[in-house]
């Protein structure tokens, strides 16, 4: 039946686990006192109509604490059914022999009570009420005001159904706070594994980063990065861990400049920025960062990465280079080879072909010779421009 009683307007899984056990103890508590004082009624039937009400308040007090438990009142009912049973206690060892009564014997048990359902401050303000209350029945047996000085009945049977009563709901308190205990240990098992598998699996993420993933704290300093910067820059991370990031800038005044934009923004996706290997080489990146903030709005930390593009700006440098070395021969071309190649042909048209031995033809053979050769630098400079684009690769 206990298992059948779920609680689901309870998003707090410690307000259920006290409402779980509201529950049982509240009804524990009536299976105990029906059997108790039914067996009290059997033995005593001349105090019948006093244990019959005894059943009777309980039952109905407890069934009503339990609707109201059911309708999401938990720590209400709690302090409304410890409460009651201080004063049921109290009351009934009042007209039963005082302190010397024998349901005086379940203070403590309703102390621990209030433990298992409230809290552990619980135990103390309740504690300290039972203590007042057994106290005032010593005061008031000293003074001899109070109805009956010795407990009703002296059956050695009924002194046993007590100290029995009292045996076996220590030993049900017992069995719920040890089953609350182990829940609570299992509970905690099974979120340290799954922690540990938790921090297994971003550990290698972490430690798989391709990208150096980094984090610093408002003043620079680099408090977390990857695995990878070993990669990249040739440093461990833990010489890296600790040390103010533009230690590693190429030119530190660009670490102002990007602070200032990061602060205006928030955030900045594929900032161009030049780091500093352990070699003392130049790493071309693009950074991405944000700011974290504090529960208060104040920045807190930087977090972000850095994709290392040294290999592809040094591909567009080189296609850059490449492409003037294509447009100086293309000018070379166009331009440059046009003039001593129209010097030639139009030398070659003068050229007496019917007289070989036409004056004219000896003039024109020494201008045609450095009209050659004119070209011939020309193819020489394309040539060597060609050489050029060859090396570059």
């Amino acid at each position: 039946m206990l298992k059948n009683i779920s609680f689901h307007s309870f998003q707090d899984p410690e307000l259920t686990r006290k409402a779980s056990n509201l529950f049982k103890i509240i009804l524990g508590g009536m299976v105990f006192v029906v059997l108790t004082f039914s067996i009290a009624i059997y033995k005593q039937n001349e105090y019948a109509t006093r244990y019959l009400s005894i059943i009777l308040v309980t039952c109905l007090i407890s069934s009503t604490i339990l609707f109201f438990l059911r309708k999401g009142y938990v720590k209400t009912s709690a302090y409304t059914y410890i409460i009651f049973l201080l004063l049921m206690i109290i009351g009934f060892s009042w007209t039963g022999g005082g302190i010397k009564g024998h349901g005086i014997g379940l203070l403590p048990i309703v102390v621990l009570f209030a433990g298992l359902t409230i809290g552990r401050k619980a135990i103390w303000v309740f504690g300290i009420i039972a203590s007042l209350g057994g106290l005032f029945f010593v005061i008031a047996d000293y003074y001899q005001i109070l109805p009956v000085n010795n407990p009703l009945g002296n059956s050695a049977l009924i002194y046993w159904v007590y100290s029995t009563t009292g045996i076996f709901l220590l030993c049900y308190l017992e069995h719920l706070s040890v089953g609350g205990l182990n829940k609570a240990l299992n509970e905690s098992r099974a979120e340290l594994t799954l922690r540990r598998k938790s921090e297994e699996k971003y550990r290698l993420i972490f430690e798989s980063f391709q990208d150096i993933y980094y984090q610093s704290d408002a003043d620079g300093k680099i408090l977390i990065i990857t695995p990878s910067v070993k990669t990249h820059t040739g440093y461990d991370p833990s010489e890296v861990v600790g040390r103010d990031v533009s230690e590693f800038y190429v030119n530190p005044e660009n670490r102002n400049a990007f602070l200032s934009e990061l602060k205006l923004t928030g955030s900045l996706q594929n900032y161009e920025l030049d780091f500093l290997a352990k070699d003392g080489s130049i790493i071309n990146a693009i950074v991405s960062s944000q700011i974290l903030y504090d529960n208060n709005g104040n920045p807190k930390t930087i977090e972000g990465t850095i994709h290392d593009i040294t290999q592809r700006k040094q591909a567009e440098d080189m296609l850059k280079l490449k492409n003037k070395k294509l447009t100086e021969i293309a000018f070379l071309q166009s331009h440059i080879v046009r003039r001593p190649v129209a010097n030639v042909m139009g030398l070659v048209n003068l050229i007496n072909k019917e007289d070989p031995t036409d004056p004219i033809n000896f003039e024109l053979i020494p201008k045609l010779a450095i009209a050659s050769k004119e070209l011939d630098e020309v193819i020489k400079q394309i040539v060597q421009k060609t050489t050029e684009i060859e090396r570059i690769d």
